[in-house]
């Protein structure tokens, strides 16, 4: 999908990087004179991922240690089950008051303030994945001047039942983005394929083909796939 879009020179983000199987992609489209920052809040996944980077002499993606959300300020992150089974891949925030071991607090930043903060414009940042298990719409409010003036595509993990754990539905998704003037596309081996939400929950409960929507600008041109 990534070869479809043209990012030399520009700045992609990673919401949710993991172990960075997605910065490393971004890492090499940007190219040399672009930049990827990459977020990951747990602190064991970070400094993992930092490490990688440093070995592989990846010198254009920046780690940054935090959640990102709604807000500046703290978050409670889960990544321990209750049984404390390790949550891989699956640590999400908690947004019970209880106190765990297996829950930590963790900074948090919005991506408008913290893009800012590292003297990036909105107008500069060409891409943008967000796989953030169920606080998707949390990282979209955050980064409303991004998609109002940046107008990057925006690549979303769409979990119904993380997202109500949440509190939020795939629809509210489709809203948030809508109101920026997005539209919603699937990517399929044969193309982008026009989805709305109703027909994205449908697939998702018959045989769950597709879990990520990426939004590309209205009146942009659509690339091919």
């Amino acid at each position: 999908m990534l070869d479809n879009f043209d990012l030399k020179g520009r700045v992609a983000l990673d919401v949710g990087a993991h172990a960075g199987n997605w910065a490393l992609s971004l890492s090499r489209r940007v190219g040399p004179s672009g930049s990827v920052l990459a977020y990951e809040a747990l602190p064991h996944y970070g400094s993992a991922l930092s490490m990688s980077l440093r070995l592989l002499r990846v010198r254009n993606v920046k780690v940054r240690a935090v959640a990102v959300g709604e807000r500046d300020g703290r978050a409670s992150l889960r990544w321990r089950s209750e049984r404390n089974e390790l949550l891989t891949g699956r640590t999400h925030v908690e947004l019970s008051d209880q106190s765990s071991s297996s829950v930590i607090e963790v900074p948090m930043v919005t991506l408008d303030k913290d893009l800012a903060l590292h003297g990036i414009k909105p107008s500069e940042v060409r891409f943008v994945k967000i796989d953030v298990e169920g606080a998707e719409l949390e990282a979209l409010r955050g980064a409303s001047i991004l998609l109002s003036v940046g107008r990057p595509a925006v690549y979303l993990e769409l979990e119904p039942p993380w997202l109500k754990r949440m509190g939020h539905t795939v629809g509210d998704i489709f809203d948030e983005m809508a109101g920026h003037g997005y539209e919603p596309r699937l990517v399929s081996e044969s193309g982008l394929i026009p989805i709305d939400a109703d027909s994205y929950l449908a697939q998702y409960a018959d045989r769950r083909e597709y879990n990520n929507v990426l939004f590309l600008p209205r009146m942009t041109e659509v690339p091919s796939v």
